[in-house]
């Protein structure tokens, strides 16, 4: 059985896209991940407006502050709508005749939904359907595990179809539980390995044993170093850039801060001088910021570099974000200039290196840390 779409009880929801956002999504090396990221996005604000328009309830992505960190790995927007979850499942398939959960939200004590929804999105058309919704229970008791993808499968016959009763039950009905086992805690040295690994896999959460990949992905501290090491991969060649090669994810500043391009860098008056900047997610708070770097060839064959930070949709930079100039070797910190309550750049002092010197720039505020490497 499968689903027919502009049935009068499947909400229809405005889809529009969003540049900007998908522009901020080139920190995100992998291009299935920046996909996925980008379309839960364009579905929260969908979802946000509808709820807003239903009643006077408001959703919030789960877990607040680092959503987008889970989304480029795990399928699923996990929602809080009062004191219920919802997990509402984006899938771009024409034909939608199952809902499909991946383990994760299933099988992780703490991470189970309330409610699990299936929603057909259509880009090109710019709409997202709400077509059919289930429990826990159900998705636990009745879906299909398939282990090749570590999912959970619910055809569209055992789904509610009707959302027009869905805002009183989930008001009144009391969702059955099922008691899950602790998944076991890794020790740090493994976790360090695990985090090791898995930021050079190109699917991260089938590449060790579900129990382990859930542990770690649970844990705050682990799931952020695993995105930190994803971020980091390999140091920045600055020499391709005075040969007008520059890696994916950097752009020209003008492109990534299009609302104050007077932030950028002032001209040198050098014509070889690159600048080049790259948009930058630091969760938490749950930020992009965009991190700019200007070479300029000397005339003693050398490298002049200024690095600066810049908010991007807001005014000013978080207060206490710090920009950190370090070797990577020795993690040893040169320089470090951190943001007042009312900057809107920050900028390391400039400095000169021969050609081939390596370091590293590190953004952080509070636990938050971004490192970028480079080579002169």
């Amino acid at each position: 059985m499968s689903v027919v779409f502009d049935n009068p009880v499947q909400p229809v929801l405005a889809m529009p896209p969003d540049l900007a956002l998908w522009q901020q999504g080139e920190a995100i090396a992998d291009p299935a991940a920046r996909w996925r990221v980008y379309l839960h996005q364009l579905g929260l604000a969908a979802l946000q407006a509808w709820v807003q328009d239903e009643g006077d309830q408001t959703i919030h992505p789960w877990p607040a502050a680092d959503a987008v960190d889970l989304w480029q790995w795990v399928d699923g927007l996990a929602l809080t709508l009062g004191d219920r979850r919802l997990v509402v499942m984006l899938s771009e398939a024409i034909d939608a005749s199952s809902l499909t959960v991946p383990q994760e939200w299933v099988d992780i004590p703490g991470w189970t939904a309330d409610y699990y929804v299936a929603a057909q999105v259509d880009v090109d058309e710019q709409r997202l359907v709400l077509w059919g919704y289930g429990t826990y229970t159900q998705v636990k008791a009745q879906g299909r595990y398939d282990p090749r993808d570590r999912t959970y499968s619910l055809n569209a016959a055992d789904l509610i179809q009707d959302f027009s009763v869905f805002w009183v039950a989930q008001r009144l009905e009391q969702p059955q539980t099922i008691s899950l086992p602790e998944l076991p805690a890794l020790p740090e040295a493994q976790a360090e390995r695990l985090a090791d690994r898995l930021a050079q896999a190109v699917e991260p959460r089938l590449e060790i044993p579900f129990e382990q990949w859930g542990a770690l992905l649970s844990d705050d501290h682990w799931r952020r170093q695993l995105r930190q090491r994803q971020q980091g991969r390999g140091p920045v060649d600055l020499s391709g850039w005075l040969r007008d090669w520059v890696e994916p994810g950097w752009r020209s500043l003008a492109s990534l801060l299009p609302s104050t391009p007077a932030l950028g860098f002032r001209s040198t008056g050098i014509r070889s001088a690159v600048s080049r900047g790259k948009a930058i997610w630091l969760s938490p708070p749950g930020c992009f910021l965009v991190l700019g770097l200007r070479v300029t060839p000397t005339e003693d064959d050398r490298r002049s570099i200024s690095v600066q930070l810049f908010p991007t949709d807001v005014d000013l930079l978080p207060a206490g974000v710090t920009l950190t100039l370090e070797l990577p070797e020795t993690a040893e910190p040169l320089q470090t200039v951190q943001a007042g309550e009312h900057d809107n750049v920050i900028q390391l002092p400039s400095f000169r290196c021969p050609p081939g010197q390596r370091f590293r720039v590190s953004i952080q505020l509070a636990d938050a840390i971004v490192q970028e490497d480079f080579v002169s």
